[in-house]
């Protein structure tokens, strides 16, 4: 699957894998996207304490049309117990759609840190008692919550690395809201016998918090086809982290809002079992406090 579909998957969710800032005199246009990798997926922090949020997704159509989906997401981030300490990671990500004719149907998604990993994601949909990986091209480019963004977009940015070769083009500032950001502007281009479905991605990516705050994809011709752009920042135990996401897909001319909020630790350690594909129908979110 083309990685350009993972790439705003970085875009819903929150930030907390990389933390580390580099310094702009010794890093390439490679090195910050392995900085990047994960960097918006809704996994914890390497600890076992897990994570809680909502996530609102607004969407505004250009027939006029408007729809709004409202998430309670569970998300952590675990390793083998039997493996080296060193050894990757795995980020687990549940989003259980609350109300509405959706009403519990859930996104499950499994992120793994190793390079030869593919991530995995399953759609279990509540109406028909029905669980469903989501393995075909066709299946993972559907659109999430009715957005302009896909279930792979949701799946992070983990593979761009291996579909995209990147440059610094420049150092730059962004703003966000009232802040200012040092960013990398970076532009990405696919890697030799890649299928990529941008011919061009320029990327602005936070100096400090190897996030990006800015993504434009355009098509062979050199047409911006996709806007995805961090319109509000906040904190998360003294990290910064998105709270609002705009995507444009300036093709249909449709818009969709993503708004993160309530994100707060969990009052005991998740079971790893809340993350399995066949527990899907048993999740109940009001024991998480949604």
């Amino acid at each position: 699957m083309s990685g350009t579909k993972r790439l705003v998957g970085q875009a819903v969710c929150l930030i907390l894998i990389t933390f580390c800032a580099l310094s702009a005199l010794a890093i390439t246009g490679n090195e910050i996207l392995d900085r990047m990798e994960g960097a918006f997926s809704l996994g914890g922090d390497g600890s076992d304490e897990g994570l809680l949020l909502s996530i609102d997704v607004a969407n505004d159509y250009a027939n006029g049309v408007s729809t709004e989906y409202h998430l309670a997401v569970v998300a952590d981030t675990v390793a083998d117990a039997e493996a080296s300490e060193d050894a990757d990671e795995t980020t687990y990500t549940l989003m259980y759609f609350l109300g509405g004719d959706d009403e519990g149907m859930i996104f499950l998604l499994h992120l793994p840190e190793a390079e030869d990993e593919d991530s995995r994601m399953w759609l279990y949909i509540s109406s028909f008692g029905l669980t469903k990986e989501l393995i075909s091209d066709e299946d993972q480019e559907g659109s999430f919550a009715g957005s302009t963004l896909t279930y792979a977009d949701i799946a992070g940015a983990s593979e761009m690395r291996e579909d995209y070769d990147a440059e610094i083009l420049r150092e730059d500032t962004s703003t966000v809201g009232s802040e200012q950001r040092a960013v990398w502007v970076l532009e990405l281009t696919p890697a030799p016998d890649v299928e990529a479905d941008y011919g061009r991605v320029l990327l602005w990516v936070d100096q400090e918090a190897d996030r990006f705050l800015r993504l434009e994809g355009y098509d062979a011709r050199g047409t911006l086809t996709k806007e995805i752009v961090v319109t509000a920042l906040g904190t998360f135990e003294d990290r910064w982290v998105p709270e609002e996401l705009v995507g444009r897909d300036l093709e249909t001319g449709d818009v969709s809002t993503i708004r993160l909020t309530g994100m707060r630790r969990p009052d005991e350690a998740l079971s790893s079992a809340v993350f399995a594909a066949e527990n899907l129908a048993a999740f109940d979110p009001s024991e998480y406090g949604f």
